[in-house]
């Protein structure tokens, strides 16, 4: 692929929609072989945190709360917001985890454990469900485990795209893969982007790079549209059973305009 780039047959845009629909297929398939095996329905240390904010922000609870779950897969972490009382609009690119979360919704409700908030799935892009949603904007922005998978440029894109949705004084709360993560017994560097970018020697495995997050990326990438941004260290596990992983999180909160800034535009 990094030959067909050099001599000019695939454009950077193209490599971009490839990767895209490499990763689409590589988790659909993990979808697909495990189900809900993959971690379960215990909440991630992200989502816990984002909801930890918000409650303490909110200890009235009098008006709803609509949280962007981007990356939802069958949805652990949408139930875990539901019952909360949070209202959830999940978004994953796979049809296989959208179908798994829809079905995880209809059981929770059938089991009589009370859902509060409601819950919106779609098998889609992020642009496209906010491009539904024409002059309607959100409360929170949440993504778990998705950033690592995504190239600089298209993290760039999704996370503008993500923040231009947002209220003022909106939550954004997001995670990936930290470089404590690296495993010289299981991955090497990919040349060129070394202690950026990693690859697993397993063959099973080709095609599922990993972009570490740092701290700087993150600042550098949104840190600017954001304030009271702190970032965070977390482990869970990769799997079920698995060894853990070592995540970043990042949670800030989208400025709020005053009068005063917007007569100094």
């Amino acid at each position: 692929m990094t030959k067909r780039l050099i001599d000019g047959a695939t454009r950077p845009g193209e490599l971009r929609t490839m990767d895209k629909a490499r990763i689409a297929k590589t988790w659909q398939q993990y979808y697909e072989d495990c189900g809900y095996g993959l971690w379960g329905f215990s909440p991630s240390p992200t989502a816990r945190i984002l909801a930890k904010a918000i409650l303490d922000s909110h200890p009235r609870r009098s008006e709803r709360v609509e949280v962007v779950d981007w990356g939802c897969g069958y949805g652990r972490d949408t139930l875990y917001f539901l019952e909360l009382g949070f209202d959830v609009i999940g978004i994953d690119l796979s049809g296989k985890a959208i179908a798994l979360a829809r079905d995880a919704y209809k059981q929770r409700q059938a089991s009589g454990v009370p859902l509060p908030g409601s819950a919106s799935f779609h098998a889609a892009d992020m642009r496209s469900v906010f491009e539904s949603r024409v002059g309607q904007k959100v409360q929170a922005f949440f993504s778990n485990r998705v950033l690592h998978l995504l190239a600089e440029a298209d993290l760039c894109d999704a996370m503008c795209e993500a923040i231009r949705h947002l209220e003022q004084g909106a939550y954004f709360c997001v995670s990936g893969r930290s470089s404590d993560d690296f495993n010289m017994a299981l991955m090497e560097w990919i040349p060129g982007k070394e202690h950026e970018v990693a690859r697993y020697k397993d063959p099973s495995r080709t095609g599922h790079d990993i972009a570490f997050v740092t701290k700087q990326r993150l600042l550098r990438t949104i840190g600017h549209d954001l304030e009271d941004t702190y970032c965070i260290s977390a482990a869970e596990p990769e799997r079920v059973g698995a060894t853990d992983t070592h995540l970043l999180i990042l949670l800030g909160r989208t400025p709020v305009r005053t009068p005063n800034h917007l007569s100094d535009e």
